[in-house]
């Protein structure tokens, strides 16, 4: 079998080759490194083009990703079929004149806003190379207070259970539309307010501003936390209720399926620290990308597994069942241990035990803004996400990253890749 050593954290292009390598060598001079996180910083840059480009797909992908699950039942061939007939491409759009949609949509956001303002908070530390900040949150007591409040009702007969289910469609053109006039109002209080304009379609995709804030609410966290899994929460419930009502009965599959993503939600409801302290909530900026995955295209990918399981009326094994179940359960697990790990071991600045020795192997040292020592965990979980942290990690820690990977020559598994 041929090793997968790594011989470049950057992959192999020619363009690079001659200039841009690293050989892991600890004897590359200061100078070849600042080279180096220069021209990885302009080929992380995308173009305008494309870029707009992507803000006229992402808003019709989210239509027809939704049209093809909740009528086609997620057969993209039927989806495909159809949309070559009359009305063609129009008929992707939900109706707008839904008004149990919007009756949905604007008391649930509204419940949230409600309880974000007036429920009890906990403190968490935000860590920063700036200055560590404490911030209130009360994630987990929103979407256990929402969840039973939606499940009350539907008990007392106000509603049907599977409302939000059975209206989800135009629930999802409601979002659409809040968050398109969302962004406009942000974008015209950077004009009217701080003074910061957006000129240029990067700015306008990826955003000028990593934590906005409207009334003292961090618009980014308040939209992730309360928007993207309230409203996927209780779809999910509500996705009970039409099984239930439908077939008499909710299969064991729907449950498990039901049953982990709920139990994720709560998960990361809970550990409200870990997802303010991730390098995403940090680093990313609120535009129009952030904006319309968070408040439309999330809930409409993370609803579509147990759609697709319900209108197809299929259900696994049991044996089947209880592998993806546990399967499903460890991923969770690990996942938050090692967010865990990285968060204890910043806040601790390095001084930390893992299994009582010390990680010195997957650490790097450096120094903040301010010229003060740090350290952090270098630990990765997302293969997805290998090569574009690998990138991230060298332009942040130059010389250190490099001496890191000539120790850990490999990227996953030692002696293979």
């Amino acid at each position: 079998m041929q090793q997968g050593r790594r011989r470049s954290s950057f992959g192999s292009s020619s363009s690079l080759t001659r200039t841009t390598s690293l050989t892991r060598r600890s004897s590359i001079s200061q100078r070849d490194i600042l080279l180096l996180q220069q021209t990885l910083e302009k080929q992380q840059k995308v173009s305008s083009q494309l870029l707009f480009i992507v803000s006229i797909f992402l808003p019709l992908f989210t239509f027809f990703y939704l049209y093809s699950v909740h009528l086609h039942a997620g057969s993209f061939r039927k989806t495909f079929a159809q949309l070559f007939r009359y009305p063609f491409v129009i008929q992707m759009i939900p109706p707008l004149n839904d008004f149990v949609a919007w009756k949905l949509a604007l008391s649930i956001l509204s419940l949230q806003l409600i309880f974000h303002m007036f429920l009890p908070h906990d403190r968490v530390l935000v860590l920063s190379s700036l200055g560590n900040k404490w911030k209130p949150v009360n994630g987990f007591s929103s979407t256990v207070l929402l969840c039973l409040l939606y499940s009350l009702g539907s008990l007392l007969g106000l509603y049907r259970g599977d409302v939000l289910f059975l209206h989800f469609n135009s629930v999802a053109l409601c979002l659409a539309l809040i968050s398109v006039c969302g962004f406009v109002v942000l974008l015209l209080s950077y004009y009217f307010g701080t003074g910061n304009h957006v000129t240029t379609v990067p700015e306008f995709y990826f955003g000028i501003e990593a934590h906005p804030t409207f009334l003292d609410i961090d618009l980014k966290h308040f939209i992730r936390t309360r928007v993207t899994f309230g409203f996927w929460s209780l779809f999910i419930i509500s996705a009970f209720h039409y099984s239930h009502a439908t077939y008499g009965r909710i299969s064991k599959s729907v449950l498990c399926n039901g049953g982990v993503q709920l139990l994720y939600i709560l998960r990361h409801s809970w550990a409200e620290d870990l997802y303010l302290n991730a390098l995403d909530s940090k680093r990313a900026n609120l535009g129009f990308y952030r904006m319309w995955t968070d408040m439309v295209f999330y809930p409409v990918l993370f609803t579509s597994p147990i759609t697709v399981m319900i209108y197809n009326n299929r259900n696994l094994p049991l044996i089947s069942n209880i592998i993806f179940t546990l399967l499903t359960l460890t991923s969770i697990y690990i996942t938050n241990a090692i967010d865990r790990q990285k968060y204890e071991f910043r806040k601790a600045n390095g001084i930390y035990k893992i299994g009582n020795s010390d990680p010195f192997f997957i650490t790097a040292k450096y120094k903040n803004d301010e010229g003060e020592p740090a350290a952090n965990l270098l630990l990765g979980f997302l293969i997805a996400r290998v090569f574009q942290d690998e990138a991230r990690c060298f332009i942040k820690y130059g010389q250190y990253w490099q001496q890191y990977c000539s120790k850990v020559p490999y990227k996953l598994l030692p002696g293979i890749y």
